[in-house]
């Protein structure tokens, strides 16, 4: 087997994850658009929730094909497909006439989120010993944080300085320079990358039979769901709702809105590190999973409930809210725990259809249709409350299985 110096092999990993980065920024710069497009469009909160979820529904169409394209095909030109089709999905998206080809524009973006995080740990597991597994899927998924922290900010700045239009094609440079960036740094040594494609190919299972032992595993049910109900609170105050729920409830500029946003994925830039750790040194799985989703449960009843008249406290509890989910991040390790390595990718996969179809894809066009039905009978405050109660609901049904969970073997 070839070998890969450390510190390139860190260099290919960290470089590479600018790719899930891209791809979570594009996840959630749709709530700094959201109001632009209701105004342009002359739309309702529904209508723009369905469009940005069809970014969703495509992710959720190809997670499972792209662990199979990921078997077969070397990374890093998976990687530069799907940067071209989500560059220009965002150009098609900012020069749109009409709602529907927006939707069209996003659903082709989507495409790059069932390949994100995927590719980047594919990536890593070409270039990274076993042992190092860990700490290189912890640091892709905070870079991907990152990104997400930075989406809405970046975003609304752009949007209050060149318009929503001239934004989007912002965005669509950024990932132009992404990708040559990955084009020229992301290189696997040739017999290594084919190495690893011969030993998936001779251990792989059938497509059905990896299916049915997954879908068999009621584990990975229970984990599925816990991740994309704790993770709730992120999926609709940061992907899309929270930035208007605070310039209208709490009267404050769409800037400082965006900002208190960004703290969720600032929360989750410090929790999921966290969280690891605790599992770690109490050798526990499931106990941290149950605090943290109950401490979660807590600070959302609080934040929806308790009239709140300082912008510090905001940022302290969207920073909170953040810090807590992350214990969902728990659930990626039980499930790889839980199955025999030829069907974790697919494991995985099937926790990520959960997240992405329920989490993503029904949640924000619920909490849409709820809100443009209760904003008609009620106050903003009043109306987002009602609309907004699909969280706690969620976190408590994700408390519940989180009791099911069985541990790893001491």
């Amino acid at each position: 087997m070839m070998t890969i110096s450390a510190k390139k092999a860190w260099a290919v990993t960290l470089i590479g994850a600018l790719f899930f980065f891209y791809s979570f920024f594009q996840t959630n710069m749709m709530a700094a658009l959201h109001m632009s497009l209701m105004q342009e469009f002359n739309a309702s909160a529904g209508s723009v929730g369905f469009v940005s979820a069809t970014f969703f529904y495509s992710t959720i169409l190809f997670i499972l094909p792209a662990g199979l394209i990921l078997d077969r095909f070397p990374v890093r030109k998976i990687m530069m497909a799907n940067m071209a089709v989500i560059i220009l999905g965002t150009l098609m998206f900012a020069v749109s006439r009409d709602l529907f080809f927006v939707g069209i524009a996003r659903f082709f973006s989507g495409i790059m989120g069932a390949f994100a995080l995927l590719s980047c740990l594919k990536l890593a597991s070409q270039v990274q010993p076993p042992e190092k597994m860990a700490l290189a899927s912890s640091l892709i998924i905070t870079i991907g944080m990152v990104g997400g922290m930075l989406s809405s900010v970046l975003t609304d700045a752009w949007v209050a300085y060149f318009g929503w239009r001239w934004a989007l094609g912002l965005i669509a440079i950024v990932g132009a320079l992404i990708a040559l960036v990955l084009w020229n740094f992301v290189h696997i040594p040739k017999e290594r990358a084919a190495e690893s494609r011969q030993l998936d190919i001779r251990a792989r299972l059938s497509v059905w039979d990896s299916l049915w032992i997954v879908i068999k595993k009621w584990q990975n049910w229970c984990c599925g769901f816990f991740i994309c109900t704790v993770n709730l609170p992120v999926a609709v105050f940061g992907a899309l709702f929270g930035i208007n729920y605070l310039t209208q409830v709490y009267d404050i500029s769409q800037t400082v809105a965006a900002s208190i946003t960004s703290m969720l994925f600032f929360g989750m830039i410090v929790g999921s590190p966290f969280f690891g750790w605790l599992s770690n040194c109490l050798n526990q799985r499931r106990w941290p999973m149950i605090l943290g989703s109950l401490a979660c449960l807590l600070l959302v009843v609080f934040l929806l409930y308790v009239n709140i008249s300082s912008l510090l406290l905001l940022f302290i509890l969207f920073f909170a809210i953040g810090f807590t989910s992350s214990a969902q991040v728990l659930g990626y390790p039980v499930i790889a725990e839980s199955n025999r390595t030829d069907v974790t990718a697919t494991a995985l996969g099937l926790a990520a259809i959960l997240i992405m179809g329920l989490g993503y894809g029904l949640s924000l066009p619920l909490v849409g249709w709820l809100l443009d039905s209760e904003l008609n009978s009620q106050l903003p405050l009043q109306a987002y409350h009602s609309a907004f109660l699909i969280i706690p609901f969620g976190i408590v049904i994700g408390i519940v299985l989180s009791f099911l969970i069985k541990e790893r073997a001491k």
